[in-house]
């Protein structure tokens, strides 16, 4: 249902549950020949995630000796996945939800607005909502994350998705 829409999804499940496969599904049922961009915010260091995430200008800092686009628009038309949002600094939540909010943003560095032409999908293993009482996540951007939200259950509590799933993979090891 949600991928005939376009509005922000977040996923949430323990790690392994299978939540990237979710938003790859809700992709592939609603932009399949556009862009699927993904970006673990936990394996990224704070000050470089910024920049992959809007990208920079040349001399925004000491290391930016070229412009660089950032995965929000590297992903236009197509879907930008925020794995691991719990993860996310505050500073960065502020700016991801003035994104989400406006539609645009700009590269560190840069004066222009760029329009912000792709889905959001945000996933998180966390409770996003113990994360709020306890001031680790903004309230108003996991509401703006949440417009549909999808809870993947682990493996444990759906037993019948055992054996397709081990069919699903042993056939795939068969044809590598």
């Amino acid at each position: 249902r949600v991928a005939q829409s376009s509005v922000t999804v977040l996923i949430t499940g323990e790690t392994g549950s299978g939540k990237e496969l979710v938003a790859r599904t809700i992709h592939q049922q609603s932009s399949p020949n556009e862009p699927f961009v993904a970006i673990n915010c936990a394996a990224v260091v704070g000050n470089l995630l910024e920049s992959e995430l809007f990208g920079h200008e040349r001399g925004a800092f000491t290391d930016a000796v070229q412009r660089k686009m950032g995965k929000l628009e590297m992903a236009e038309g197509g879907t930008i996945f925020l794995d691991e949002i719990g993860e996310l600094p505050l500073d960065l939540q502020a700016k991801l939800l003035r994104v989400l909010q406006e539609k645009v943003f700009q590269h560190v560095g840069g004066l222009k607005d760029i329009p912000l032409r792709a889905r959001v999908i945000a996933a998180t293993n966390r409770d996003p909502e113990a994360m709020v009482k306890e001031g680790l996540f903004r309230e108003d951007l996991y509401f703006r994350l949440k417009v549909f939200l999808v809870h993947v259950p682990p493996l444990r509590e759906r037993s019948e998705d055992i054996i397709p799933l081990a069919e699903y993979f042993i056939s795939r090891m068969n044809r590598e």
